[in-house]
């Protein structure tokens, strides 16, 4: 043992070879993130294509059967999803865990741009991502206030979203409910046909002379100059002057066949705040960034914003994913040093000396302060998984110093000098030492090469335990020793002597201190003299009754696999009472949108008489769908309300499932990220025949519904859309000199 026999030899060597890891440790602790489970990149990557106005049939085999075919033969895919909605092809595929995500997002686009020359021509580009567990919004806002619909809109996406956008850390900002200023043109197509102005004319008209073009660069022998064409309009009435066409030699207006309006876009999407008209938006960190640092400094600029907004307006939270994860942290860290504090107490109850204690608890502190280095070294971040790592090490940090030092004490006692005593103790237990150690880190090291995303969640926290209990057995030979053979008094000196009763010079203090202590450790050694006669007992019928024992062990053996395979609960995250969760609705496919905006309005008013929650933020037309809508409620504080988030989750749905028609789900906020939904269970039914899997979803989901246990069943299968079709008779079409082309931009312009 050269390493303890050096220690104390060499204190000061020792001392500073376990200060520069302290040192450490405590220089990486601010640059540790917090967050609340680890960040894991889910090997996903989606491929979203839009086509507006196409049927999902067309979508089907047009566009989503092509990048399907495309994506396919790459490298470690292990399953393909899609979907095909009303203008919108959503394809997800999930590739083995084992392959790098970055380059498979490459590999995807290559793959997509090897057949976008046969993907109809008028798509928008196809937006391949990965999916970022970062890119769930870490906060959800609104400005709501007394002001109109437009200019909540203009100042969000003119003003605010900028300056959102500037604090360090944000990723990006996503709006919602926005209705910005736009020219609208209506025509009256009873004056069309009279001055025989055809929509071709209109759109040709605007493309024409609503410009604005560089018209090159003038150079003379001294100077330069740009020329610009300003050839857009800048005053919507100017639009009514704009000549179509001629009719009989004189100019066709705007105004001739219409009128130009300063409007608003189309309505397509609401949001609203505790019931007040607003605009929503949603604030995405940069990937990898402290959530906590990110929220707090988002939260700091809005107090300075809220004092700038003009008269009427005002900043809201309505989802902070911060707190949640302050709360939860806050809690792991008070039973850490609670957890520290008794395993100290406990030391001092059995070796019934200060000294002892104060030497062998240094390594509590020294192991985890130290482990910060490792943990920033790393890349992890303070959330759970480390968190409850070094709660659970708490225990194992501190048993290496335990042995070292009670076998040093032993020694001490039988009368060996503390410094003999603490090389020759360690070097006797010194391998007990290590084998102890070294099977707390086989126990813990292979769960960090755990395969799937489990393994990943659990990286964080076996290296962590490992690198605990590996600076604590460096300690346990080193400090321990070298602080053993300073501090601690030969046994024989330690005693009083009878003829000078107060040798420390400070009266009758020290001789108080000694009685009390004495009597404390008389009443502790009579305890543990009754303890170790009870366990002489035990151990006694054990080695008597060995058949017996065995037998028993066995039998308590089984009923624990019994009751792990049988009686306990799996899930992957259990459900919190995070103080939010969210309410998804959906509403009949083919209502218009002031329609479906009447019909959760019923439900906002549900939710917003419920006492225990105190905020509600609507959002109707989330994801691009106009009849579906959800909203994020807030609840009170835990310690002021007496219903529970899963109680308060079931009243909703009992609620809100008193509107015919109405599909509501209420379900937890995703802790983990990435957008993904919390539902436990998820079915693929697949099959050929569209009808028959439309009929066998519907039985399946009526069954589902029935079983106990179960709520909130739903279905990717929507029906189709009520819709016109226009047939054209090609002769007719072109006898008139008319393309199907000229009759279906004409058709797209006017309705």
């Amino acid at each position: 043992m050269w390493l303890a026999d050096t220690s104390v030899k060499r204190p000061v060597f020792a001392t500073m070879v376990i200060l520069a890891l302290v040192v450490l440790g405590i220089v990486s602790y601010p640059s540790i993130g917090v967050d609340l489970f680890p960040k894991i990149d889910f090997p996903i990557v989606t491929i979203s294509t839009t086509l507006k106005g196409a049927s999902p049939e067309v979508m089907d085999v047009d566009v989503t059967d092509m990048i399907e075919g495309a994506v396919n033969t790459i490298n470690g895919v292990k399953s393909i999803t899609s979907s095909s909605t009303e203008g919108v092809s959503r394809i997800t595929i999930e590739f083995v865990l084992e392959r790098n995500i970055d380059l498979a997002v490459q590999d995807v686009r290559e793959k997509v741009s090897l057949i976008r020359s046969k993907l109809p021509d008028d798509i928008d580009e196809p937006r391949i991502v990965k999916v970022d567990p970062d890119a769930t919004p870490i906060l959800w806002m609104n400005l709501s206030g007394d002001k109109s619909v437009r200019d909540l809109s203009t100042y969000a996406d003119e003003v605010l979203k900028e300056q959102l956008q500037r604090i360090n850390g944000v990723g990006d900002v996503i709006l919602w409910g926005l209705r910005l200023r736009q020219v609208r043109i209506w025509l009256d197509k009873e004056k069309m046909q009279a001055y025989q102005v055809a929509a071709n004319d209109i759109i040709r008209a605007l493309s024409r002379e609503n410009i604005e073009l560089p018209g090159g660069r003038i150079e003379t022998k001294t100077k330069e100059y740009t020329v610009r064409i300003k050839g857009e309009f800048t005053r919507i009435p100017d639009f009514n002057d704009l000549i179509i066409s001629y009719y009989k030699g004189a100019p066709v207006r705007i105004r001739d066949i219409g009128r130009a309006e300063d409007g608003m876009e189309e309505k397509r999407s609401v949001v609203r705040f505790n019931g007040i008209p607003a605009v929503g938006f949603g604030i995405q960190k940069q990937s990898g960034t402290n959530t906590v640092m990110v929220a707090d400094r988002v939260k700091k600029e809005v107090e300075r914003i809220n004092k700038t907004l003009p008269p009427g307006m005002r900043v809201n939270i309505a989802m902070d994913q911060s707190l949640f994860i302050l709360r939860s942290i806050h809690e792991v860290q008070f039973h850490l040093i609670i957890g520290s504090i008794f395993a100290i107490l406990a030391i001092f109850i059995f070796l019934k000396n200060v000294r002892t204690t104060l030497i062998s608890a240094v390594a509590l502190p020294v192991s985890i302060i130290s482990t910060f280095a490792l943990i920033s070294a790393f890349g992890f971040t303070f959330n759970n998984m480390t968190m409850l790592a070094l709660s659970l090490s708490v225990g194992l940090l501190i048993d290496d110093a335990i042995i070292v030092i009670e076998n040093i004490y032993r020694h001490v006692e039988n009368g060996m000098a503390p410094r003999e005593a603490a090389t020759f103790a360690t070097s006797e237990i010194g391998l007990a030492v290590m084998a102890t150690t070294f099977a707390i880190v086989g126990i813990f090291l292979p769960v960090a090469f755990m395969k799937g995303i489990i393994g990943r969640f659990f990286l964080q926290f076996a290296l962590t335990v490992v690198f605990a209990v590996l600076v604590s057995l460096l300690v346990s030979l080193t400090l321990t020793p070298m602080m053993a053979s300073i501090f601690l008094k030969s046994h024989k000196s330690s005693l009083p002597n009878p003829l000078v009763p107060n040798q420390s010079g400070r009266g009758g203090n020290l001789s108080v201190r000694r009685n009390f202590m004495q009597k404390m450790g008389d009443y502790l050694e009579k305890q543990y003299r009754r303890l170790e006669s009870v366990y002489s007992r035990v151990l006694e019928f054990s080695l008597n009754y060995r058949k017996s024992m065995l037998a028993g062990a066995l039998i308590v053996f089984v009923l624990s696999v019994l009751l792990v395979v049988y009686g306990l609960k799996q899930e992957f995250v259990p459900p919190e009472d995070q103080g939010n969760f969210m309410i998804r609705m959906e509403a009949p496919y083919d209502y218009s949108v002031d329609q479906v905006e009447g019909y959760f309005r019923k439900a906002e008013e549900y939710v917003k008489s419920i006492p225990e929650i105190k905020t509600v933020y609507y959002n109707q037309g989330y994801g691009g769908y106009s009849n579906r809508g959800l909203m994020i409620v807030g609840l009170a504080p835990k310690a002021d309300r007496k219903k529970s988030q899963e109680d308060l989750k079931k009243e909703v749905r009992i609620k809100l499932r008193r509107i015919p028609g109405l599909k509501v789900s209420a379900e937890d906020l995703s802790v983990i990220g990435g957008g993904q939904r919390q539902v436990p269970i998820q079915y693929s039914i697949r099959g050929q025949d569209m009808t028959a899997l439309t009929d066998y979803t519907r039985k399946i989901s009526a069954e589902l519904a029935k079983s106990p246990g179960i709520v909130d069943v739903d279905t990717s299968m929507e029906p189709g859309k009520p819709e016109y079709k226009v047939y054209i008779d090609r002769d007719r079409a072109a006898d008139l000199g008319v393309d199907v082309a000229t009759v279906a931009e004409a058709i797209n312009l006017l309705v």
